[in-house]
């Protein structure tokens, strides 16, 4: 009996051996398929060992690499599972909080995202890059909130349920090349790399319907059973660089960026273009300018030359397009950072778009724009809806319009995607009207002008309406005039306005045998100096006068009846005197105007036939229309109230128009030629 207990222990323990050591055998393969980039086979190895591991240690760095797996193939929802489940175990590499964050922040959630950032924070405070994730998570939600004008829609005709990335134009619009996946593909045994097939070229082209073609494999020599993608087309169609990373039996060679011509046979056999001199050296994702004298790509390291962090974007130039590449040249920090920047795209003017998780962005690569300000880079977020939370790569631009394609895994699918921004459309809508009357008026000349140059006139409808289109970033001035009104103006502007408007605008033409009376207009206490607040209503009357320079106006004060005659008389000529000087001082020529004082003598009559009477009516309901603000009428109102606002209607200046032709015949109304 004994003899068989200690014959089963033996065998249990062969077998915890056997099982142990299968285990190590597994978790090495995993190992070395992490080591060489071939994280789909990685992954496969990992989850088979994770539920066989009893240690908490084990599990946590088992599931750390599960996730980096997951990260590294744009598979948010898996990395976010296995860092979860790496922090809950306190794996012990600190980056497995960060790099928490960056997937929860790629699943939109924010503010889960938020909690990891800050315990990296605490765990790494020497490393910006919590405060920064933290900080995106808050720009994210601010951007999707305000979005700019962009608008981005699925490009349903051309995609698939396979990886369709990196589009670029053809020879036009209705031709466009990108990097797929897809079942037709050469490629057909699955990467270990990704999991899916290895990537070709295709392309597609639209018909006159607008509608796109199946995409189809490109003519010629350039796909092979290796990936090829990343392709820019330009010249007119006529020449293509791309990368192609080559395979041999099952081993990944690393990429190369290649070069091919198109001819009657469709795309020649490309050539490799030397960059590095170091045939182990990877480099993709070409983006060269249309004149091929300059050209941005991507690569991890470069011997001899120090890089950034993760996949860098380095530049060549040459001075002539068959000529040898420079030496690259590491963009810089203003571009590169510690994450990765991938896919460059320069357009015609010179603004180069790249890929990124390392920028404060919004998911995980999103798309920024960099402009050169005399040597250094000035880097901005193209922010949503062309980023997303999730990854956002590989735009191109149609020429020099506001219209392309990009990349995105925003709908499950890496997949392409249509943006366009719509012009900005702006218009005044107005009408004429006669001020006292509130009535239309027909025929008015309506006048646009702007400093840059745009002008326009047209006369109003019978309904007094008139419509102008205006132009982005301008300043208006409109002045509407006829014979026998006083002109209108008014001043709008479309500078800064980032969205679409329409300005509705009414036009007041008052006639000129009114009498008008300036609003505001203040004085000290028993005095005749104008106080501040006066010059607003007084800058008006400048403007006015300024537009209707063919008028002579009479300017009037008038007191209350506090005081003696002669007071009163003597302080209205002097109050009168200052808003004359007030005018003179603004450029206003002195032979336009005339000071007259009235004292107490022109009390305010309330009537319902102009604006202010109006007004006064609607805000004073104790008044009534053809109310004469006498004296004797003053000290009948029921309440102290009712007798100081009275007081304060009577309190005024006014202005009426003398002459409607000055400089010409100066005809005096009432009266023959003077």
């Amino acid at each position: 009996m004994k003899n068989r207990q200690s014959f089963i222990f033996f065998i249990a323990l062969l077998l915890i051996s056997s099982g142990l050591f299968a285990q190590k055998r597994l978790l090495k393969k995993a190992d070395e398929a992490f080591a060489a980039g071939e994280y789909f086979l990685a992954a496969e190895s990992y989850e088979k060992i994770y539920e066989k591991l009893s240690s908490k240690t084990d599990k946590a760095e088992v599931a750390f690499k599960l996730g980096e797996c997951a990260r590294i193939m744009m598979n948010d929802r898996k990395a976010a599972k296995w860092y979860r489940k790496a922090v809950r175990y306190n794996v012990d590499r600190p980056t497995a909080w960060l790099y928490y964050g960056n997937s929860l922040k790629s699943l939109g959630k924010y503010e889960e995202a938020k909690i990891q950032f800050k315990k990296y924070q605490n765990l790494v405070p020497s490393d910006s890059r919590g405060k920064a994730g933290e900080k995106s998570c808050e720009l994210a939600l601010k951007w999707i909130a305000n979005p700019t004008r962009y608008t981005v829609t699925e490009a349903t005709d051309i995609n698939s349920k396979y990886a369709d990335f990196s589009p670029s134009f053809g020879k036009s619009k209705a031709e466009i090349y990108f990097s797929s996946t897809r079942e037709s593909a050469n490629g057909k045994t699955p990467s270990n790399i990704t999991g899916q097939s290895y990537a070709d070229i295709f392309v597609a082209k639209k018909d006159r319907k607008g509608k796109w073609s199946v995409p189809v494999p490109v003519e010629g020599n350039v796909n092979t059973q290796g990936s090829e993608g990343a392709a820019i087309v330009i010249n007119g169609g006529s020449t293509m660089y791309f990368s192609m990373c080559k395979q041999a039996e099952k081993a990944n060679l690393g990429c190369k960026i290649y070069k091919s011509r198109y001819n009657a046979g469709g795309w020649s056999d490309p050539v490799e273009v030397e960059l590095t001199g170091d045939s182990s050296v990877t480099v993709a994702h070409p983006a060269v300018t249309k004149d091929e004298l300059t050209m941005y790509f991507v690569s991890d390291s470069i011997p001899g030359m120090k890089g950034k962090g993760g996949k860098d974007i380095w530049v060549v130039k040459r001075s002539s397009p068959n000529g040898k590449w420079s030496k690259p040249e590491n963009l810089g920090s203003k571009i590169n950072t510690k994450g990765d920047e991938k896919f460059p795209y320069v357009r015609d003017n010179g603004e180069l778009y790249f890929a990124s998780d390392g920028h404060i962005g919004m998911g995980g690569l999103d798309i920024f724009k960099a402009v050169k300000n005399g040597k250094v880079w000035e880097v901005e977020n193209m922010r949503y809806p062309i980023n997303s939370s999730k990854n956002d790569f590989g735009i191109c631009f149609y020429e020099d319009k506001k219209f392309g394609y990009l990349s995105s895994d925003r709908n499950r699918y890496i997949n392409l995607f249509e943006f366009s921004m719509p012009d900005l459309i702006f218009t005044m809508r107005g009408k004429v009207i006669d001020s006292n009357t509130n009535q239309p008026l027909e025929g008015a000349t309506v006048h646009l002008t702007s400093p840059s140059g745009h002008d326009a006139e047209i006369t109003s409808a019978s309904d007094g309406t008139f419509r102008f289109n205006l132009r982005p970033n301008t300043d208006y001035t409109v002045i509407a005039s006829k014979p026998k009104y006083l002109s209108a103006v008014v001043d709008r502007s479309t500078k800064g306005l980032k969205t679409s408007k329409d300005f509705d605008v009414v036009l007041d033409l008052a006639s000129i045998r009114t009498t008008f009376e300036l609003p505001n207009i203040e004085y000290d206490v028993a005095k005749t100096t104008l106080r501040p607040e006066s010059m607003v209503s007084l800058d008006k009357l400048v403007k006015l006068l300024n537009v209707n320079s063919h008028i002579t106006i009479e300017l009037s004060a008038n007191t209350d009846f506090r005081g003696s005659d002669e007071y009163n008389q003597k302080l209205s000529e002097g109050r009168a005197k200052s808003v004359m000087n007030y005018l003179i001082s603004k450029g206003i020529k002195a032979d336009r105007l005339t000071a007259v004082g009235n004292g107490e003598k022109n009390p305010k009559v309330i009537t319902s036939k102009t604006k202010n009477g109006r007004e006064i009516l609607r805000k004073y309901k104790f008044l009534k229309d053809g109310d004469v603000l006498t004296e004797e009428f003053i000290n009948n109102l029921e309440t102290d109230e009712q007798k100081e606002i009275c007081h304060q209607l009577n309190r005024r200046t006014e202005f009426r128009v003398l002459r409607d032709d000055y400089g010409i015949n100066a005809v005096k109304f009432g009266g023959g030629r003077k």
